[in-house]
């Protein structure tokens, strides 16, 4: 069972990697290095994220794993490989799942949105089940 700690953690991980998002591409020029180091934080810590997941019994039971599977697999690994792929485009001409670029950066900002309430809502369970 994760403990109420995890999910402190996932929550902190989350918004540290919006200041982050918000920093890097304030203070580097090159857009596609910064969304390179963005994608990178956002699929890393998605990933350990998933991994600490995946090692608690009942999983599925936590309400952030099913965003969180979105979050990784259909946003943030595609939105960097097709980014990357598309490298000498500007990313308002970039195509992710057939979606532009900024339209597609909005539907990650609702997944990413609803990761953080889904994160709030197994931390407030989790303090009520080590309260039991």
């Amino acid at each position: 069972m994760l403990s109420r700690k995890d999910f402190a953690v996932f929550l902190v991980l989350q918004l540290i990697a919006i200041v982050w998002a918000g920093a890097v591409f304030r203070i580097f020029d090159s857009r596609l290095l910064a969304g390179a180091m963005a994608g990178t934080y956002f699929t890393g810590f998605g990933l350990y994220m998933l991994y600490r997941l995946m090692r608690a019994p009942n999983t599925r039971k936590y309400l952030s794993l099913y965003p969180l599977l979105i979050h990784v697999f259909v946003i943030s690994l595609p939105m960097m490989a097709f980014r990357f792929y598309q490298y000498q485009a500007s990313f308002e001409e970039v195509k992710i799942w057939g979606l532009e670029g900024p339209v597609f950066h909005r539907l990650s900002t609702t997944v990413f949105s609803i990761l953080i309430v889904a994160t709030i809502v197994d931390l407030i369970r989790s303090r009520t089940a080590s309260a039991r």
